[in-house]
């Protein structure tokens, strides 16, 4: 089984965050090409992750992978697996969405490690939104 790794970027000021899966036992989250998180995989996320893994690295390798064109707020979003010329998936999307189109078992793992990388980035250090409306700073003040 070889390394998979899942990695998504912004074109410009956003950092590339990435996740690894090494040979489906252990689990690490990069961000800007350092390691954050680093963990074994779970027994049931070994038993979900591994289907999808091998599936997907039994289909043919592409020789090259063209990047799709992209806007200013889309994502660059590639699955790689290790010792390979090129990524096997290469695209642009919105943030928030979920890759589609490039084939079923891309489509499936490529949803789950992206699940899997913002859950582990969110646990690193969660975000708090506080909206402050109007009427609650005179209240304030």
């Amino acid at each position: 089984m070889k390394t998979v790794t899942y990695e998504r970027s912004g074109r410009t000021n956003t950092g590339a965050q990435a996740v690894r899966i090494e040979r489906l036992r252990h689990l690490r989250v990069l961000e800007q090409g350092e390691t954050v998180v680093e963990r074994a995989l779970t027994y049931d996320e070994r038993e979900y992750l591994g289907p999808l893994v091998e599936e997907a690295e039994r289909q043919p390798a592409p020789a090259v992978v063209v990047p799709a064109p992209g806007g200013p707020d889309t994502l660059a979003v590639t699955l790689a697996f290790e010792d390979e010329e090129s990524p096997r998936v290469r695209v642009a999307m919105r943030p928030g969405r979920p890759a589609r189109d490039m084939g079923t078992p891309y489509d499936t793992l490529m949803g789950v490690l992206d699940t899997l990388l913002t859950k582990e980035l969110h646990a690193r250090s969660p975000r708090h939104a506080h909206a402050v409306l109007p009427h609650e700073l005179r209240q304030e003040e």
